[in-house]
């Protein structure tokens, strides 16, 4: 049968860094049908649309393997505090939003880094509270994993000098032990976040659709959405009425958090499916816990103190392992896939830990097949590595973080620390081919920009695309090929969630599934790609983005 669309002319990666690069791809009927050397044209019909590539690559849809999608959907309707440099930049914004809405409701935000204070100090809420005495305000860190509020949100919450840190987070207090208005790691963030009405289901839908559109025009046609931070979102309601609508140009797998009760987990399931959703477009994917923070809010766990702060210790243990470990062995019992939050070397090697006591009961090969995973796996010593790959885990990684570790890594972590096990994705890559583990890219949108071009551009340089001049923080020798990442983007994210069989492959039978770049990375140093666009997106065989 003759092809509904075939592309040639160009430079074709199947999504496999070990494949030969074809230079023509046709498909049909949603998917797949032939890969070639030459221009298919016996695949070409009356009816079939040909589209001269003129050198340019296709590639498969990419898949951003972790993302708040939804959660970062909404938060760019909250306050843009990137630009921020002192507590008085925080304030002006805050000002400006209560002076447009009144005082009344939450003014919510989300962007600042202290790292880019003057001498990197933390910022204080004094001078919210003089903008916004009765007004409550929650402004998240660029990492989410520490926020800032005033003293309405506050007394709100009923926190107080005598309030105690919650187990797994912190409330960090000033030396006549009032509250600081910080807020460290998500049991402490909640204390205050609870409080924020949630978004209507119209809010939620018309971000999302936004934010969709804006993926298939970055040439993603999947994603995997870390919604379980946020109980009050709807997210499966949300996708599955998108869809109908026929404004979801995307696949999606929606996680949900690690210890949520088995009816619970049933109850969302059962919904989803009355919503009449394909599979294949809207499911459910992993269920997700906590070992530590972040290395920018100092609350990734680590095996020695914070080179800069000694006051930070180590970081911050978010959940006792012993009660990962059961969690994590019902959720395997259960039949889920489970995710683990690790940066820190001590956090990886605790998930690890914690992999291998699911083993110990249900059996090596039983959690091999259920390729449980690292989300971040950011620092990891070599020993550890070798872990992961004996367990063939899952290194879920979002290489575009080493572009704003590369400012504050060496001195958070002395060089040693950095060059030994910072950002090991070579050594990822060489377990995968060697041991069956798997090697994942995502952006963690909204802590990073979805653009996967950046992305590809820090895993082949190990330089930051957004300052180019900064010296390598992080051993050069463990960057990727541009086949590697371009592989972690597509058959390694499926193979992460267990879609291997039918996604994330330019080949017969796969899903017809593609974005086109405007051209050949192959042929372009990395520092070009941030420059470059997707020319055409395709989903199961339809065009959902063409530019002009």
């Amino acid at each position: 049968m003759p092809a509904d669309l075939v592309l040639r002319g160009g430079r074709v990666f199947t999504g496999r860094a070990s494949d030969g690069l074809g230079r023509a791809v046709a498909i049909g009927g949603g998917q797949v049908l032939a890969v070639g050397h030459d221009d298919l044209a016996d695949l070409v019909g009356p009816r079939t649309r040909v589209v001269d590539l003129r050198g340019r690559l296709v590639v498969p849809g990419l898949h951003d393997a972790h993302t708040h999608l939804l959660g970062g959907a909404l938060t760019e309707e909250a306050l843009d505090l990137r630009a921020a440099r002192c507590d008085d930049d925080l304030a002006r914004a805050v000002a400006s939003k209560v002076a447009e809405r009144g005082e009344q409701e939450w003014v919510l935000g989300r962007g600042w880094d202290a790292d880019l204070w003057e001498g990197g100090r933390w910022p204080g809420r004094a001078a919210l509270d003089a903008v916004a005495p009765r007004t409550p305000v929650l402004l998240r860190r660029r990492d989410g994993h520490a926020a800032l509020c005033n003293g309405a949100a506050l007394r709100l919450a009923k926190i107080t000098r005598d309030t105690p840190d919650p187990p797994g987070g912190a409330l960090p207090k000033q030396s006549d032990g009032e509250p600081t208005g910080l807020l460290l790691e998500d049991p402490a963030l909640e204390l205050v976040s609870k409080l924020v009405p949630p978004a209507s289901r119209a809010a939620q839908e018309r971000a999302l659709e936004r934010l969709a559109a804006r993926c298939a025009r970055l040439g993603i046609t999947s994603v995997q959405d870390d919604p379980s931070f946020d109980e009050a979102l709807a997210p499966a309601a949300v996708y599955a009425g998108l869809l109908a609508a026929e404004k979801l140009p995307l696949r999606v797998q929606l996680w949900r958090r690690l210890g949520r009760a088995a009816e619970a987990l049933a109850a969302d399931e059962a919904a989803l499916a009355a919503g009449g959703a394909p599979e294949r477009r809207v499911a459910f994917g992993l269920l997700k816990g906590y070992l530590d923070g972040s290395l920018g809010s100092r609350t990734a766990l680590l095996f020695q103190p914070y080179c800069d702060t000694p006051s930070a210790g180590t970081g911050i243990p978010v959940t006792p392992p012993e009660l990962l470990v059961e969690r994590a062995r019902a959720a395997h019992r259960r039949g889920h896939q489970v995710g683990l939050h690790a940066i820190g070397d001590r956090a990886a090697a605790l998930a690890l830990d914690v992999f291998e006591a699911v083993a110990a009961s249900e059996g090596l090969d039983s959690v091999r097949a259920r390729r449980h995973r690292i989300e971040h796996a950011q620092l990891v010593r070599p020993e550890d590595v070798a872990r992961l790959g004996r367990l063939c885990a899952v290194a879920s990684v979002q290489p575009i973080h080493l572009a704003s570790d590369l400012r504050i890594a060496e001195s958070r972590l002395g060089a040693h620390r950095c060059a030994a096990c910072g950002y090991p994705w070579r050594s990822f890559a060489d377990r995968e081919e060697a041991q069956g583990s798997t090697l994942a890219f995502g952006t963690d949108y909204p802590v990073e920009p979805l653009d996967p071009l950046p992305n590809l551009a820090c895993a082949v340089s190990r330089r930051s695309p957004r300052e180019p001049g900064l010296p390598p923080t992080f051993e050069p020798t463990q960057a990727v090929t541009l086949a590697e990442a371009l592989e972690a983007y597509t058959s390694g994210a499926a193979r992460a969630c267990h879609r291997e069989a039918w996604l994330g492959q330019l080949a017969p039978g796969f899903a017809a599934d593609l974005a086109v770049f405007s051209a050949d990375l192959f042929e372009l140093p990395p520092s070009d790609w941030p420059a470059l666009r997707c020319d055409l997106t395709v989903v199961d065989g339809q065009v959902v983005w063409e530019g002009s």
